[in-house]
């Protein structure tokens, strides 16, 4: 027999999984988002000379520089990714690194600067983990751009 208090949580376990409800990785009642708004995906960019393309993004999260967040909950960066690991700064595990909107994807970092490319946004902690959205899966954004 179910309780109104039953139903209650029921819907409150719902509400929850629709992410009407906090998690340790966001903000209080908000989840952890970045998305990517401009360039479109599957579009076509024009390089500039030093091979970056411009990134325009939203996040709920504070962002500031790895390492200079403090105590401050929901802070951290953007690691921004070019074909996954392809085109990553050496010996880092990311192409570059966002702290504001815009970010330059560098894709001189490339073999082939010109062509298709996938621009991946990862959502991380101020130590450099991975945030994590409801369903335990990190908070990404990307699109696909053919760069000329």
């Amino acid at each position: 027999m179910r309780t109104s208090s039953g139903r209650f949580l029921q819907l409150g376990s719902l509400a929850c999984f629709l992410g009407a409800c906090g998690s340790s990785g966001g903000l209080p009642g908000v989840v952890p988002s970045v998305s990517i708004t401009s360039p479109a995906d599957n579009s076509t960019v024009n390089l500039s000379a030093d091979k970056k393309v411009a990134i325009n993004f939203e996040t709920n999260y504070t962002l500031r520089a790895p390492g200079t967040c403090g105590t401050q909950d929901n802070c951290g960066h953007i690691y921004v990714m070019v074909d996954s690991s392809t085109c990553n700064a050496p010996n880092m595990v990311f192409n570059t690194i966002a702290v504001s909107s815009p970010v330059e994807a560098d894709l001189s970092k490339c073999m082939t600067p010109t062509g298709m490319h996938t621009i991946t946004l990862d959502l991380r902690h101020d130590n450099g983990t991975s945030v994590q959205n409801l369903l335990d899966n990190p908070v990404t954004s990307m699109v696909t751009i053919t760069a000329q």
